[in-house]
Protein backbone atom coordinates (compact mmCIF):
# COMPACT_ATOMS: atom_id res chain seq x y z
CA UNK A 1 0.00 0.00 0.00
CA UNK A 2 1.42 3.25 -0.68
CA UNK A 3 0.50 6.86 -0.24
CA UNK A 4 -0.07 7.41 -4.08
CA UNK A 5 -2.91 4.83 -4.53
CA UNK A 6 -4.82 6.19 -1.67
CA UNK A 7 -4.02 10.08 -2.38
CA UNK A 8 -5.23 12.21 -5.78
CA UNK A 9 -4.52 15.98 -6.16
CA UNK A 10 -8.49 16.41 -6.61
CA UNK A 11 -8.34 14.82 -3.35
CA UNK A 12 -6.79 17.60 -1.79
CA UNK A 13 -7.87 20.66 0.50
CA UNK A 14 -4.96 23.40 0.73
CA UNK A 15 -6.55 25.25 3.44
CA UNK A 16 -10.57 23.90 5.01
CA UNK A 17 -11.69 26.40 6.67
CA UNK A 18 -13.37 24.93 9.65
CA UNK A 19 -15.32 25.53 12.99
CA UNK A 20 -15.08 22.28 14.41
CA UNK A 21 -14.34 18.64 13.77
CA UNK A 22 -17.85 17.91 12.60
CA UNK A 23 -17.64 20.20 9.76
CA UNK A 24 -14.18 18.71 8.55
CA UNK A 25 -15.51 15.56 8.47
CA UNK A 26 -18.39 16.75 6.70
CA UNK A 27 -16.49 18.60 3.89
CA UNK A 28 -14.03 15.69 3.43
CA UNK A 29 -16.94 13.66 3.59
CA UNK A 30 -18.30 15.68 0.61
CA UNK A 31 -14.87 15.41 -1.40
CA UNK A 32 -14.47 11.84 -0.86
CA UNK A 33 -18.63 11.15 -1.90
CA UNK A 34 -17.90 13.38 -4.98
CA UNK A 35 -15.02 11.73 -6.30
CA UNK A 36 -16.39 8.12 -5.56
CA UNK A 37 -19.41 8.73 -6.89
CA UNK A 38 -21.13 7.83 -3.60
CA UNK A 39 -23.90 9.06 -1.41
CA UNK A 40 -22.03 11.82 0.65
CA UNK A 41 -24.74 11.26 3.22
CA UNK A 42 -23.62 7.45 3.97
CA UNK A 43 -19.90 8.52 3.96
CA UNK A 44 -20.62 10.94 6.63
CA UNK A 45 -22.84 8.40 9.13
CA UNK A 46 -20.26 5.29 8.15
CA UNK A 47 -17.56 7.90 9.64
CA UNK A 48 -19.78 8.94 12.62
CA UNK A 49 -20.41 5.94 13.56
CA UNK A 50 -16.81 5.15 12.91
CA UNK A 51 -16.15 7.65 15.39
CA UNK A 52 -18.28 6.77 17.79
CA UNK A 53 -16.13 3.83 19.07
CA UNK A 54 -12.44 5.72 18.23
CA UNK A 55 -11.00 8.33 18.30
CA UNK A 56 -9.36 10.36 15.31
CA UNK A 57 -7.00 12.30 16.64
CA UNK A 58 -3.67 10.63 16.45
CA UNK A 59 -1.46 13.43 18.27
CA UNK A 60 1.17 15.53 17.04
CA UNK A 61 -1.66 17.75 15.06
CA UNK A 62 -2.73 15.00 12.37
CA UNK A 63 -6.14 13.34 13.05
CA UNK A 64 -7.12 10.42 10.53
CA UNK A 65 -10.99 10.08 10.37
CA UNK A 66 -12.06 6.75 9.01
CA UNK A 67 -14.35 4.25 8.17
CA UNK A 68 -15.49 0.85 6.30
CA UNK A 69 -18.18 1.37 3.19
CA UNK A 70 -19.92 -0.08 1.15
CA UNK A 71 -19.24 0.52 -2.79
CA UNK A 72 -15.95 1.01 -2.59
CA UNK A 73 -13.92 -0.98 -4.64
CA UNK A 74 -10.11 0.26 -2.63
CA UNK A 75 -9.52 2.53 -0.37
CA UNK A 76 -9.56 6.03 -0.87
CA UNK A 77 -7.64 9.15 1.03
CA UNK A 78 -8.89 12.49 1.47
CA UNK A 79 -5.96 15.38 2.72
CA UNK A 80 -6.78 18.82 4.37
CA UNK A 81 -5.06 21.63 5.82
CA UNK A 82 -7.35 23.19 8.39
CA UNK A 83 -7.39 26.41 9.66
CA UNK A 84 -7.66 26.94 12.90
CA UNK A 85 -6.66 23.84 14.20
CA UNK A 86 -9.49 21.70 15.34
CA UNK A 87 -10.20 18.76 18.34
CA UNK A 88 -9.79 15.42 17.51
CA UNK A 89 -9.78 13.94 21.19
CA UNK A 90 -5.92 13.06 20.41
CA UNK A 91 -4.07 11.40 23.22
CA UNK A 92 -1.30 14.35 23.75
CA UNK A 93 -4.33 16.79 23.89
CA UNK A 94 -2.75 18.65 20.71
CA UNK A 95 -5.50 20.00 18.01
CA UNK A 96 -5.04 18.79 14.56
CA UNK A 97 -4.26 20.89 11.61
CA UNK A 98 -3.62 18.14 9.17
CA UNK A 99 -6.17 15.84 8.64
CA UNK A 100 -6.44 12.83 6.33
CA UNK A 101 -10.35 11.30 5.83
CA UNK A 102 -9.45 7.48 4.46
CA UNK A 103 -12.42 5.34 3.33
CA UNK A 104 -11.57 1.56 2.86
CA UNK A 105 -14.03 -1.13 1.40
CA UNK A 106 -16.32 -2.54 3.88
CA UNK A 107 -15.79 -6.28 4.79
CA UNK A 108 -11.60 -5.88 3.83
CA UNK A 109 -10.58 -5.25 7.44
CA UNK A 110 -6.84 -6.03 6.64
CA UNK A 111 -6.87 -3.84 4.26
CA UNK A 112 -8.28 -0.97 5.99
CA UNK A 113 -5.87 -1.60 8.19
CA UNK A 114 -2.84 -1.84 5.74
CA UNK A 115 -4.18 1.82 4.69
CA UNK A 116 -4.37 3.16 8.07
CA UNK A 117 -0.72 1.95 8.84
CA UNK A 118 0.21 3.86 5.50
CA UNK A 119 -1.07 6.78 6.18
CA UNK A 120 -0.30 6.92 9.89
CA UNK A 121 3.70 6.52 9.14
CA UNK A 122 3.20 9.05 6.41
CA UNK A 123 1.88 12.09 8.80
CA UNK A 124 4.13 10.95 11.97
CA UNK A 125 7.18 11.56 10.24
CA UNK A 126 7.96 15.02 11.88
CA UNK A 127 9.92 16.26 8.44
CA UNK A 128 6.60 15.46 6.39
CA UNK A 129 4.50 17.15 9.01
CA UNK A 130 6.34 20.65 8.93
CA UNK A 131 6.28 20.05 4.94
CA UNK A 132 2.79 19.70 4.69
CA UNK A 133 2.33 23.00 6.88
CA UNK A 134 4.48 25.20 4.57
CA UNK A 135 3.55 23.55 0.93
CA UNK A 136 2.53 26.59 -1.65
CA UNK A 137 -0.57 24.73 -3.12
CA UNK A 138 -2.22 21.26 -3.52
CA UNK A 139 0.52 20.43 -5.72
CA UNK A 140 3.35 20.99 -3.34
CA UNK A 141 0.74 18.96 -1.02
CA UNK A 142 0.74 15.75 -3.30
CA UNK A 143 4.28 15.52 -3.82
CA UNK A 144 5.08 15.36 -0.11
CA UNK A 145 2.37 13.15 0.23
CA UNK A 146 3.68 10.90 -2.41
CA UNK A 147 6.71 10.98 -2.74
CA UNK A 148 10.53 11.93 -1.52
CA UNK A 149 11.60 13.81 -4.42
CA UNK A 150 11.48 17.01 -2.28
CA UNK A 151 13.71 16.05 0.50
CA UNK A 152 17.38 17.20 0.30
CA UNK A 153 20.05 14.45 -0.63
CA UNK A 154 21.21 14.51 2.81
CA UNK A 155 17.70 13.75 3.61
CA UNK A 156 18.22 10.18 3.26
CA UNK A 157 14.81 8.00 4.88
CA UNK A 158 15.81 5.52 6.14
CA UNK A 159 13.45 2.36 7.91
CA UNK A 160 11.56 2.98 10.74
CA UNK A 161 10.39 6.19 12.29
CA UNK A 162 13.71 7.33 13.82
CA UNK A 163 15.48 7.21 10.70
CA UNK A 164 14.09 10.80 9.87
CA UNK A 165 15.78 13.46 10.92
CA UNK A 166 14.39 15.56 12.73
CA UNK A 167 12.59 19.18 11.25
CA UNK A 168 15.09 21.35 13.24
CA UNK A 169 17.59 19.99 11.72
CA UNK A 170 16.84 21.79 8.47
CA UNK A 171 18.70 24.93 7.67
CA UNK A 172 16.29 28.15 7.17
CA UNK A 173 14.26 27.18 3.89
CA UNK A 174 17.20 24.76 2.71
CA UNK A 175 14.15 21.86 2.01
CA UNK A 176 12.54 21.48 -1.41
CA UNK A 177 14.36 24.13 -3.15
CA UNK A 178 15.31 21.43 -5.79
CA UNK A 179 11.51 20.60 -6.37
CA UNK A 180 10.92 24.26 -6.08
CA UNK A 181 7.50 23.18 -4.30
CA UNK A 182 8.25 24.61 -0.48
CA UNK A 183 9.79 27.41 1.34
Amino acid sequence: MTMASLIMPGRIIPSLRSHSAKHVIAQMSRVAAEEASLNSYAVLQAIAARGEHSTFGFGRGTAIPHALLSGLKQPLGVFARLWPAQEFDAPDGMPSDLAFLLLSPEGDDSTHLRALACVVRRLRDPLVAECLRSAADAEALYAVLTSDVWREPDDKPGTGHSATPPAGDLTNGAMCTTFNVLC
